[in-house]
């Protein structure tokens, strides 16, 4: 039986979810919560509206993860100088510490993944999967 491209995809992810989930749960993060806080890590204090955008999600699961995230204490939320309705996010010293740990594992994951590919190869398969994002999030799907 041959796999399509989406269930190759969707088992990649999967199997990956699996083997990071139980370090999520040892830093007592919940689904979604690891990737803000690399982002808090690799770009500094960010707007909630920022990484809505960078992560193609609605502003309110943000907002959701960052007050869960506020209140184990993770990250801090205040308000944007510029826009009162805004939180600027920024990590505490556990979110940064999670946030390394966290990238360590990922990193360590990927070169389990990549195990055997080529430098052409892994840098050919970063092009093509930045290539479907992009043509996903430009073109969408038709619903229906």
């Amino acid at each position: 039986m041959t796999l399509t491209l989406h269930q190759l995809l969707f088992r990649t992810f999967h199997a990956q979810n699996n083997v990071l989930q139980p370090l999520r749960e040892e830093l007592g993060l919940g689904r979604g919560q690891p990737k803000m806080l690399t982002y808090l890590a690799d770009h500094g204090p960010s707007s909630q509206g920022a990484m809505a955008n960078h992560f193609d999600i609605d502003p309110a699961a943000v907002s959701r993860m960052a007050e869960t995230l506020s209140q184990n204490g993770f990250l801090t939320r205040t308000e944007d100088e510029g826009d009162r309705r805004s939180k600027r996010l920024e990590l505490t010293a556990k979110g940064q510490n999670a946030a390394e740990i966290w990238k360590e594992r990922c990193a360590s994951m990927e070169s389990r993944m990549l195990d055997g590919f080529s430098e052409e190869e892994k840098s050919e398969l970063v092009r093509l999967l930045n290539r479907l994002y992009l043509n996903v999030r430009n073109g969408g799907l038709e619903r229906g």
